[in-house]
């Protein structure tokens, strides 16, 4: 029988909300991707002074949450009005906070993702880099007020795997929908379609987050909006130059290509770091989770070892290339290798990287308390 098209939902308004280490990014990321909706990360829009604060382990008062929680009504009226369902990924901890949420959306819906503690300081302790100290954890199980009996709440398990729980909140998103089934048939249909449209993902916790990603971030995006104008301009004034008065830059388009592969290149590293890059998970999340760790490894040993191989290459093309020179403009060719020599250098740390925030486990030291979103 011929799969009918997924319906999507009459109400397009929904905050992932859990403590810290529950998974709510990565979920409410997967099912923003599956209905084609507006992800919103809540991390995103702390002030620098807050996530400086969470750094060193200082608790947040309602007051410091305050324009944070101002900053996600703002995001979330942003996309209706663009005509667009959202996820929010937010901690939403105190009902205080959720009510306010929802005070800016009426009817907003909230998936609660509950966790243990011992499984949320595993996770926490797991992502090196971010600013959530794995300290801070004990807090939010201490501070979060649990949405039971509140309207449009569904609770799931953190616990279980990411393909039943985008199963579970897609169906509990079309609940109201005459045409979803009830029982095997409409569980079977929801995860079916989910497993076809979640196969590629865009987006996950970047790979690393401390002081050097700040710069490296400030750096490629400087370069890249270098790169971009250098183009526009150089194209621009070509085309001026040549249909205005039959001259013309002999050397534009030469550039400008040159250009081209250094943004390309600079983007990817970029885009890497901040875990931008399509995945293809759904074979990988048919595995248990063990065996899903082991994946995921391989995968980033062979990414690691590819962006080195690669890397390699282009380091044998700069040592032989300097004799030769562009066309028109003369410059050293091996300039268009030197952008894959430290982009695929960049990919290869980082996959490393990312190969040891797999298997670091957290600390078994005691845990200073304070709260925190």
């Amino acid at each position: 029988m011929q799969q009918q098209p997924f319906a999507l939902p009459a109400r397009t308004t929904l905050v992932v909300m859990g403590v810290s280490g529950s998974g709510k990014s990565e979920i409410s990321q997967a099912v923003a991707t599956t209905l084609g909706w507006r992800h919103i990360e809540a991390d995103h829009f702390h002030p620098r002074e807050n996530v400086e604060r969470m750094r060193a382990g200082i608790p947040l008062s309602d007051d410091d949450r305050s324009h944070w929680l101002d900053a996600l009504s703002e995001q979330m009226l942003a996309a209706q009005a663009a005509g667009e369902g959202f996820v929010l990924a937010c901690s939403a901890l105190k009902r205080a906070y959720r009510e306010r949420l929802r005070a800016a959306v009426p009817g907003l819906q909230f998936v609660h993702l509950q966790i243990d503690q011992a499984t949320a300081l595993q996770r926490v302790g797991a992502r090196p880099g971010h600013f959530m100290p794995i300290s801070l954890v004990d807090s939010q199980f201490a501070t979060l007020e649990a949405p039971a009996g509140e309207p449009q709440v569904l609770t799931l398990d953190a616990a279980a795997s990411r393909e039943a729980l985008l199963a579970d909140i897609c169906a509990w998103l079309r609940r109201d929908l005459p045409e979803a089934g009830s029982g095997a048939d409409a569980a079977g249909s929801t995860t079916e379609i989910d497993s076809a449209n979640h196969a590629a993902q865009l987006g996950a916790d970047p790979i690393y987050e401390g002081r050097l990603a700040r710069l490296f971030d400030r750096l490629t995006d400087g370069l890249m909006a270098t790169l971009m104008a250098f183009m526009v301009l150089a194209v621009f004034a070509n085309v001026v130059l040549r249909y205005a008065f039959g001259t013309g830059w002999a050397g534009a388009e030469e550039l400008s290509r040159l250009a081209f592969v250094w943004l390309v290149f600079v983007g990817v590293a970029s885009s890497m770091r901040r875990g931008e890059l399509m995945t293809f998970r759904m074979i990988r999340d048919r595995f248990p989770q063990s065996a899903q760790r082991l994946l995921d490894s391989l995968s980033w040993l062979l990414v690691a070892g590819a962006s080195l191989l690669a890397a390699w290459g282009a380091w044998m093309q700069v040592q032989f290339g300097w004799g030769n020179h562009s066309t028109v403009v003369g410059y050293p060719v091996v300039l268009a290798m030197v952008p894959v020599l430290a982009c695929m250098t960049v990919l290869a740390v980082l996959a490393l990287v990312q190969l040891i925030n797999l298997w670091r486990r957290a600390p078994q030291a005691s845990l200073a308390h304070a709260q925190v979103d």
